[in-house]
């Protein structure tokens, strides 16, 4: 009889085994095709009678398709660029500057006005959401010297990590 070997989970066994496709990454169809529609309405004629008859752009079930693999192709090289510039600096995640390094990378500087403006953009959001939940909940924020600068992760940095589990020393007496 042959000697036993590791006992492997079926379920990461099975994961191993399966391919997986870009099928199977692809971003929603109904999100492709509102971005595409709106990003038509910016192009389109100004001197259209309104909005309803601009927002009858029809696309075809195969540009859809090309936009969804296009996208997700994209993206994730954007991210694989990103992650090879956070692993460079020895770092675990990516941050906005990874981002935006990589698309410096991938020769579209174009974009990083486009991407910083739209974080800015959700950034504002972000604190005016936050806000309005401590208005509706009737705490009121700390007025400090940092009140008025939303923390952001570009601010944040560690430079060693906390080790929490630490033992206290003994103490004899």
């Amino acid at each position: 009889m042959p000697p036993k070997g590791p006992k492997i989970p079926a379920s990461s066994h099975a994961k191993e085994q399966q391919n997986v496709s870009i099928e199977d990454l692809l971003f929603p169809r109904s999100t492709i095709v509102n971005l595409a529609k709106d990003t038509a309405l910016v192009g389109a004629d100004a001197n259209a009678a309104n909005e309803e008859e601009q927002k009858k752009v029809i696309l075809s079930k195969d540009a859809v398709t090309a936009l969804q693999r296009a996208a997700t192709v994209f993206v994730n090289y954007l991210m694989l660029v990103s992650r090879e510039g956070a692993t460079s600096q020895i770092r675990k995640s990516c941050n906005v500057d990874d981002v935006l390094a990589a698309l410096d990378y991938c020769g579209l500087e174009g974009l990083k006005a486009v991407v910083r403006a739209r974080l800015d953009e959700y950034s504002r959001a972000l604190e005016l959401r936050k806000l309005k939940k401590q208005q509706e909940t009737g705490s009121v924020p700390e007025a400090g010297p940092e009140a008025d600068e939303p923390e952001t992760q570009e601010d944040v940095e560690i430079s060693e990590p906390i080790d929490t589990f630490a033992k206290k020393p003994r103490l004899e007496g």
